[in-house]
């Protein structure tokens, strides 16, 4: 029903001539004058409110008609997530969900989402990680378009940040850039540039290092610390190159702070750290010994390190009966402590691996090669029997398909992936 306004009470042929109509009712006076027919006059109920249900319906059918043929599906395309839906939920399913109180997201909630339109940057650099994780674990390249478009944005928000006073000291622009060199990381990845400096952590410990001492007794700036470190240290390892001087003159600030040390993430991150550095001077170093001592020390810390972790049941320290075959893995009391335990083996591969190339170094400069084939022998030993529990983690595998995997070369992978996986599971060490 439509209403078509105040309605002229003339006839049809007055309404035309554009004159006024005396309305006679037997017929007006001008077009009795004119010689014309009068029409008469309509009902004023009858063109005030029109009915015009059956025309507007058959403009929708026809407009339709012209836009395509229409979805054979039962349920309308509108009831389907967007992309970017999916990609949040694919993230918050991989990693967010069911994380440790400590994890890397664990303290967003705390000033995302936001409560106001005031700072944008946040949530812009947030549905760009979304839409990159998207594209690198679907496969699928255009999502990587709208992930750079949202980053590109992001870039210019960022700049605008850090020129007020106000907002480069808040939590959520400091986030915004540890994002930003996730999303650097992620997108290097993705075109197969893996050894590429990030800048956003420079930063980053930058504004850390404006943000004052009060951040490292707070329970979010301790964790947005703990996840610079991380991030700092992998970069390292990834690029062969030392710590940042600014990055430790940061730590130190943390430490005189009075920033709480205890929990086993920073004491697993200060070991990454170390042996970041023992792999930067190994390199220059001529004392294979030294080298050598160093790397047993690391490695004695994460044993000690791993006396904290929750226990688990294994298949080699309890045997089964002989009437159940051994193949079902070690069993874990849930995934967070199967991904802590892997992320010390995976380290402790690392140093061994770092042992053996030094004694390699070293054969034929000693007089007497009989320490240095023991300590190849030693670090060859762990090294497999590390694998092994690494192997044993994995829902169905078994020892003897991790030892067959092992001789096939499989620990050769595992060590040249190891800084990725600890870069994908470091987060999940509890305090």
């Amino acid at each position: 029903m439509v209403y078509r306004g105040r309605p002229s009470k003339s006839c049809r042929e007055c309404r035309k001539r554009d004159i006024k109509c005396d309305k006679k009712e037997d017929g007006c006076s001008q077009c009795v004058r004119a010689g014309l027919k009068c029409s008469g006059y309509q009902k004023l109920t009858d063109i005030v409110i029109l009915n015009e249900t059956s025309a507007t319906a058959e403009k929708v059918l026809k407009k339709h008609s012209l836009g395509g043929p229409a979805s054979a599906g039962p349920l309308s395309t509108n009831l389907l997530p967007t992309v970017l839906q999916r990609a949040k939920h694919l993230y918050v399913s991989q990693y967010v969900q069911d994380t440790p109180a400590t994890g890397m997201y664990s303290y967003m909630q705390v000033f995302y989402p936001s409560k106001s339109d005031d700072y944008p940057l946040l949530e812009t650099m947030i549905h760009a990680l979304f839409m990159a994780t998207f594209s690198s674990l679907q496969g699928w390249p255009p999502a990587l378009y709208h992930a750079r478009n949202n980053y590109g944005l992001a870039l210019s928000l960022t700049r605008k940040a850090i020129r007020s006073p106000k907002e480069a000291l808040l939590d959520r622009t400091l986030f915004s850039v540890l994002l930003m060199s996730i999303f650097e990381r992620l997108a290097n990845v993705e075109q197969g540039a893996l050894c590429i400096r990030n800048g956003h952590l420079i930063g980053a410990v930058e504004l850390m290092a404006l943000r004052g001492n009060g951040q490292f007794t707070d329970e979010g700036g301790v964790a947005m610390f703990l996840h610079l470190t991380e991030l700092v240290v992998l970069d390292c390892l990834a690029n062969e190159v030392d710590i940042p001087s600014r990055f430790l003159a940061l730590r130190q600030q943390a430490l005189e702070a009075g920033a709480d040390t205890s929990s086993l993430r920073w004491r697993f991150l200060e070991v990454m750290m170390w042996y970041a550095q023992l792999e930067y001077t190994a390199k220059s170093s001529t004392s294979a010994e030294d080298v050598i001592y160093q790397a047993k020390a690391l490695d004695a810390e994460l044993d000690r390190l791993s006396k904290h972790l929750p226990s688990f049941f294994s298949r080699k320290q309890s045997p089964e009966p002989p009437s159940i075959p051994p193949t079902k893995p070690d069993i874990y009391p849930d995934y967070n402590t199967q991904r802590c335990w892997n992320n010390i083996r995976i380290l402790r591969i690392q140093l061994m691996k770092l042992i053996r190339d030094r004694c390699a170094q070293a054969l034929g400069d000693s007089a007497d090669d009989t320490w240095i084939m023991a300590e190849v022998h030693d670090s060859n030993r762990r090294a497999n029997l590390l694998a092994t529990d690494m192997c044993l983690s994995i829902p169905g595998s078994s020892k003897a398909s991790s030892i067959e995997a092992i001789h096939s070369g499989a620990i050769t992978i595992l060590e040249s992936e190891a800084i990725s996986l600890t870069a994908e599971n470091i987060g999940s060490f509890a305090s």
